[in-house]
């Protein structure tokens, strides 16, 4: 009986060791990086094709900042975007410079497109805006 317990005793220590996982060696797909590159616009707003780069942004693990974004160009403040799976969220914020324009949106990535609908209010004017991104 003492050597059926003791069997018992090593089958469940080997079964608790092999049950154990090396949480060290997961390393999660970050969502963001389908989402990453140089982006062709096609927008209902401007009627002006153009690009824009999304790059992570360094100060949060689920943001990107989206440059060029409505073509504000370089120098300007670009909005950041919360990214979830597949989905992308402008929350509302300003963008430009001047401080006075804000935009809110969202958006869905769908292999290589991402599908957008938007506002940008620019204190005179609101923009009700779709937008398709196509992957370069």
């Amino acid at each position: 009986m003492s050597k059926s317990i003791n069997l018992f005793g090593i089958l469940f220590f080997a079964l608790f060791l092999i049950s154990c996982e090396d949480t060290d060696s997961i390393n999660p797909q970050d969502d963001r990086d389908a989402f990453l590159g140089t982006w062709n616009v096609d927008e209902t707003c401007l009627r002006l094709p153009y690009q824009v780069t999304i790059i992570k942004d360094p100060t949060n693990s689920s943001q990107v900042i989206i440059n060029n974004f409505w073509l504000i160009g370089p120098g300007e403040k670009a909005p950041y975007a919360i990214v979830a799976g597949s989905r992308i969220e402008i929350p509302q914020q300003v963008i430009f410079n001047d401080e006075k324009t804000t935009v809110k949106g969202s958006g869905i990535l769908n292999k290589k497109e991402i599908e957008w609908e938007y506002s940008v209010n620019d204190g005179a004017d609101l923009y009700l805006c779709t937008a398709t991104y196509e992957k370069i």
